[in-house]
């Protein structure tokens, strides 16, 4: 059977040659292009199914090691997005990086050696085989090439990658130039794809989150492809406090003023750490859950909520002092915006875990000296309101004998008397009502 004319000379056309069929491009940008991409496309398929086959892989025959893995990130109660995002990155690290035996072989090179490899023809086991040693990777989205191909500069050695995409789901369907994005970037002929699927963070967390990482990799003293490798619970740990503080500036508070204090926070913390932002972000929730005052001063309660949480976390630059500097508010309305903090959450069971990690002072070098007094004073009241009954001449009496005794002994230099004696009423009316007593 005769061949259809032309057809064998583009068979036998170099590829920078222009093309036959009289288009003026070269061939390879040409009919020889549309050749490529069919035999492309497949190899682009199957390396997609190979993928899952590897993830498979590890769930299933390392099921319980992937369950430890991923119990060591808080998860409960967390947006679904974030815990898939969490599960991808968990298993890929397993599959390249997690050491099955002293001797550093990994399950990827357990897989190459299992019957699963057979079913990949020798031209996708080519692409695969280069994947050996990936490391988690973190970068900057910075536009696209010529052929529409996300390009990332790597934040820790400066590379540029372009990214070629096996299936439109390996990349974020939201992301804008300067977005961080973190996973395995594996190689991909002359360039790289996504093992599977990339973790996105919006670039104003760009900077905290580079610091946090860089430090983990100080701490180790490797190069970062070890440290990222060797690191990575505490990587993607902050990965996840990064994303966590993200969408918590997105939360949706029940008045502009609650909203207002996040926001003033963040503009005034650009160097603080993600876990201590989320922090602050926890114990304004809970304030805001229990009370229907809103705040008298959007940066006083601000800047109460870095001290408050810095101190939990032992932070540097948690002073009283500093913070109001920084806020431009009075160190006096700063301690007494904290001591709103403290006695809301003091009579609450459900808050205990964070009380007793409470050990730094609110008051400076008084501080642990008045918790603890205040503390016994609520045990006492306590005591006589479930003796008593509830009684306002004897409350205040409670009330002032304490304040007395609290000032004789030195210990409210520096504490708005009035907010702590209406702070101690209310706190004795909760204990009144929650108990039963009434």
């Amino acid at each position: 059977m005769k061949k259809k004319a032309g057809a064998s000379n583009m068979a036998e056309t170099p590829r920078n040659a222009l093309c036959p069929c009289g288009s003026g491009k070269k061939y390879k940008h040409c009919c020889g292009k549309k050749e490529a991409v069919s035999i492309s496309s497949l190899i682009d398929r199957e390396l997609i199914e190979c993928m899952n086959d590897m993830r498979q892989f590890v769930l299933q025959r390392y099921e319980r090691e992937a369950e430890e893995l991923l119990d060591q990130f808080p998860l409960d109660e967390m947006p679904e997005e974030l815990e898939l995002g969490v599960h991808i990155m968990a298993v890929n690290w397993m599959l390249f990086c997690w050491p099955l035996d002293e001797a550093g072989q990994t399950i990827f090179s357990a897989y190459r050696k299992s019957r699963h490899w057979e079913r990949w023809r020798p031209s996708v086991q080519a692409h695969i085989e280069r994947w050996e040693g990936a490391v988690p990777s973190l970068g900057e989205f910075i536009g696209y090439d010529d052929d529409n191909r996300p390009v990332v500069r790597d934040l820790l050695t400066g590379e540029e990658k372009i990214v070629h995409l096996l299936a439109s789901n390996q990349w974020p369907s939201v992301i804008e130039t300067g977005d961080v994005v973190f996973g395995f970037l594996v190689p991909y002929q002359d360039v790289f794809t996504c093992f599977t699927a990339m973790f996105s963070l919006p670039a104003s967390g760009k900077d905290r989150l580079l610091r946090a990482i860089q430090q983990e990799g100080e701490w180790s003293g490797q190069p970062s492809a070890l440290w990222m490798r060797d690191r990575f619970v505490a990587v993607l740990s902050g990965v996840l406090l990064e994303w966590l503080w993200q969408f918590a500036k997105q939360f949706k508070w029940d008045d502009p003023k609650q909203a207002a204090v996040i926001r003033e926070l963040d503009e005034n913390e650009p160097e603080a750490s993600a876990a201590l932002l989320n922090q602050a972000f926890a114990i304004w929730a809970i304030y805001c859950g229990k009370t229907s005052r809103l705040p008298y001063s959007v940066p006083v309660y601000a800047a109460a909520l870095r001290h408050v949480a810095g101190h939990l976390m032992k932070a540097e630059g948690s002073e009283v002092e500093d913070i109001a500097d920084r806020y431009d508010v009075m160190p006096e309305d700063v301690r007494s915006a904290a001591l709103d903090f403290f006695l809301m959450a003091v009579d609450d069971e459900d808050d205990e875990g964070w009380l007793d990690d409470w050990e730094e002072d609110w008051f400076e070098e008084d501080g642990d000296e008045l918790d603890a007094r205040i503390d016994e004073w609520i045990d006492d009241i306590e005591l006589m309101l479930m003796r008593e009954g509830w009684d306002e001449k004897r409350v205040n009496r409670y009330i002032d004998r304490a304040i007395r005794s609290w000032r004789k002994e030195g210990l409210l230099e520096e504490v708005n008397e009035k907010e702590l004696r209406k702070e101690l009423r209310d706190v004795a009316w909760e204990i009144f009502t929650d108990r039963g007593f009434i």
